[in-house]
Formats: C-alpha cells, sequence, structure tokens
C-alpha cells in the first residue's frame, strides 16, 4: 500500500472509529486497491494517518481476519487474503441453528440452486472441468463406502458441477454452504447407506453434462433430488431427525 494512497484515506467521522477504518479497508481490498498478497500498513503508519490509537486500528484488523480477508503473520505484518467464503461457511451453522432451520428447508433451497446449475453446466463446462466432476464420481465409486468420506466426495461432485456452470455465484454459495449441504448428504444417507443408489443419480448427471444436454442435466438433477425427497419422507415418517 503507497504512501500515496494512505493520504489519500478519507477522514473519519464521528461513529465507531474502529468500524469506519474496517469499512475503509474493506472497501479498498475489494476495489483492488490493495490487492491479494499484499500487506496493510503497520500498525504504526495507520494510526498516524487516521490520528486514532492502536486499540481501534487493532479491532479493525481483527474484524477483517474474521471475515477472512487478512492474515496476520508475526514479525511480517498483516497480508491480505481472500477466505471470505470459508469464513462465511463457519458462521453458517451457528445461522442456520438460531433460524431453526429444517431439513426440508434445505432441500428446497437445494432445488431452487442446483437444477439450475446443472442444466447451466451441461451448456458450458470445459473438458477440465467435466474431468474435475468425473473424478469426483470416481472417488465416490472407489470409497471404501464410510459414510463421512463418502459425503464428502458426495459434496465435492455437487460443488464442482456448480463450478463447471459458469455462474460465479452458484458457486460462492454452494462453497458457503457446506456445512449445511454437507450436513443434509449425512442426514440422506444415513438410514440404508447405498453407495450404489446413490452413485446412479450421480452418473446419469456426469453423462448429461459429457452429453451437453441442458434439458436432460436439468431432468437429472431434478430425479436425484426428488430421490432424497423421497428419503426425507421415509425419515419422517419414522420420526428419525438430526
Amino acid at each position: 500500500m503507497s504512501a500515496e494512497l494512505l493520504k489519500a484515506l478519507p477522514s473519519l467521522a464521528n461513529d465507531s472509529v474502529a468500524k469506519q477504518v474496517t469499512d475503509i479497508l474493506t472497501d479498498l481490498i475489494v476495489t483492488g486497491k490493495i490487492k491479494q498478497g499484499d500487506y496493510l500498513p503497520t500498525e504504526e503508519d495507520l494510526c498516524r494517518e487516521f490520528g486514532i490509537g492502536r486499540s481501534s486500528v487493532r479491532e479493525a484488523i481483527k474484524t477483517l481476519e474474521s471475515r477472512g480477508m487478512v492474515r496476520k503473520f508475526h514479525g511480517k505484518g498483516v497480508v491480505v487474503i481472500d477466505e471470505s467464503a470459508q469464513a462465511t461457511a463457519k458462521l453458517l451453522p451457528i445461522a442456520l441453528k438460531l433460524k431453526k432451520t429444517t431439513m426440508k428447508d434445505i432441500l428446497e433451497f437445494r432445488n431452487s440452486i442446483e437444477i439450475k446449475m446443472t442444466e447451466l453446466a451441461a451448456s458450458r463446462a470445459t473438458e477440465e472441468q467435466i474431468k474435475v466432476i468425473s473424478d469426483n464420481l470416481e472417488k465416490m465409486r472407489n470409497e471404501e463406502y464410510k459414510l463421512e468420506t463418502f459425503a464428502e466426495y458426495d459434496y465435492n461432485f455437487h460443488k464442482s458441477v456448480a463450478d463447471a456452470s459458469g455462474n460465479s455465484i452458484f458457486s460462492l454459495m454452494m462453497e458457503t454452504m457446506r456445512p449445511m449441504l454437507y450436513n443434509h448428504i449425512i442426514y440422506t444417507l444415513n438410514p440404508e447407506f447405498n453407495p450404489e443408489n446413490c452413485n446412479h443419480f450421480h452418473e446419469t448427471i456426469l453423462n448429461t453434462i459429457i452429453s451437453k444436454d441442458p434439458v436432460a442435466a436439468s431432468e437429472a438433477m431434478k430425479s436425484h433430488l426428488a430421490g432424497t425427497k423421497s428419503v426425507m419422507d421415509e425419515l419422517e415418517r419414522a420420526n428419525i431427525t438430526i
């Protein structure tokens, strides 16, 4: 961060000083004026340029760290990173519990985005992206069928389809929703864990993407999620919750 940029920093109003510093630094990062890999100015420089104390600067840096935007290295300084999606993913389970989110809510959410993203993937996926999807499915086929690791590969399959959609929002949503989706997959696999049935749906999805058939891809994901709903209905009748 150059001295000229520091001198151009806006003056602070009467609101929370730490919040204003956080907002200013956030804006500089998201607009690319401070790039990933750059180091923030030292505490001394920020204190001097803003005319504030160390406690306010440290509070602002701590907030940026919690947002996954910077990381502090002892003896080196504070470097700009982009782990915002991971930071959001850590907070999401808390928000879901506070909102009393149900498995039905999650399935409705999945229907709202995964059918469309699969349709787009069939239109837009590159050969490299198709290979990633295929590799994830292959791991599911070769897994020793431990529930937790199979669920991880299952999530990775769906995330790779989102990446292949060519829509950064689908990809970002799937990444930040990872804990929610992983738990949902665990829940629906748990009763009678049968990887072969699960792999059948994924194989159909992959084949429609390889064939570049958006309509068939959309239907394949719809069938997969319909199968998931059937499992959930059985769990509900058995009064099994998570």
